[in-house]
């Protein structure tokens, strides 16, 4: 009867401690505790391929989250990027702008960068040189300048400049209207990025004789 006694208290026993094993495993691993929930956003880019001009620059717009982003280029030399996503072309060629949400793994977008160089050139409506006469103190001209790019006519609007200075410019669209109030030889520059066409005006009290 005692061995019988003691070989039940035996299974009770690893019964026992069977169970705590059970329980202390469970609370290790958690037990019922709820798995972390994760939250994942969409990853916005404004453009995933931008044609720049050599020297042009544009903001790309990235969000993920509030998470930040980091910007980088794959060539340095084709184009640059800096740390809000701003992109300056600077030499013809393809680069690449990724963009990455920072801590977060597989959470980003490339824009394919393609730098093009374009060729420009300016002409006046009149010749190289204009003569004109003031009239009640002061004479009116009209120009008109056009800007080709690479080798079409275009729209485009130039920048007008005389010198020296004095008179009155104004300009509308492609066209400007210079007032002279005094004698003298003025130049007019009218410019686009780097072209550039000039064209002189002499004005005189009267017509020589």
């Amino acid at each position: 009867m005692v061995k019988t006694k003691k070989f039940i208290g035996f299974i009770l026993a690893v019964i026992v401690s069977l169970g705590l094993c059970l329980f202390s495993a469970c609370s290790k691993n958690g037990g019922t505790k709820d798995a972390p929930q994760t939250v994942s956003y969409n990853f916005f880019i404004s453009s995933t391929a931008l044609s720049l001009e050599k020297g042009q620059s544009e903001k790309l717009e990235c969000r993920y989250g509030d998470k930040q982003i980091v910007f980088t280029s794959s060539d340095t030399q084709v184009a640059l990027v800096d740390r809000n996503g701003t992109v300056t072309a600077v030499a013809v060629g393809e680069a690449y702008i990724t963009a990455k949400a920072e801590g977060v793994s597989g959470a980003e977008k490339i824009c394919k960068i393609s730098v093009i160089e374009n060729n420009y050139a300016v002409t006046f409506d009149r010749g190289g040189e204009v003569n004109a006469v003031l009239g009640g103190g002061q004479v009116t001209l009209d120009f008109t300048a056009t800007v080709y790019k690479n080798g079409e006519k275009s729209y485009l609007t130039a920048t007008y400049e005389v010198t020296p200075e004095g008179c009155v410019l104004k300009t509308e669209g492609r066209a400007a209207r210079i007032t002279f109030s005094a004698a003298g030889e003025y130049v007019i520059t009218a410019t686009y990025k780097n072209a550039s066409a000039k064209i002189t005006v002499k004005v005189t009290e009267n017509i020589a004789g």
